[in-house]
């Protein structure tokens, strides 16, 4: 069960060095997000240095199942996050397809990684 554990938390990394990397190169759609969530840039630039804490959390988390765990969850949290704030300025449809993707890999990742520990 471990390679799709590996596998599974190696599509949660992927995803949050993209969403980092977009903000931290300032891409147009994610600044147009941004912008339509009402968020500073600092915050925003926050958001992504959190991203990138959590892929490292991630990969780390593969060799020690906890902070695997941890990162997992803290993904998780994140994302619920990112779908509130959606919510919140009138944001829905197609546009929360992502984070609730992003979201179930979260939870899939830490429930595997609890069950090859």
């Amino acid at each position: 069960m471990f390679p799709i554990t590996a596998a599974t938390t190696g599509v949660l990394a992927l995803a949050m060095v993209n969403s980092w990397a977009r903000k931290a190169t300032h891409h147009e759609s994610s600044e147009d997000l941004r912008r339509r969530l009402d968020l500073s840039p600092r915050l925003w630039r926050t958001v992504g240095f959190m991203e990138l804490l959590a892929a490292i959390g991630l990969a780390v988390g593969l060799v020690v199942a906890p902070l695997g765990v941890a990162a997992a969850a803290g993904v998780a949290a994140v994302m619920v996050g990112a779908i509130t704030l959606h919510l919140r300025v009138d944001i829905a449809g197609t546009a929360l397809v992502a984070p609730f993707v992003v979201l179930g890999i979260a939870v899939a990742a830490g429930d595997l990684r609890l069950l090859t520990m």
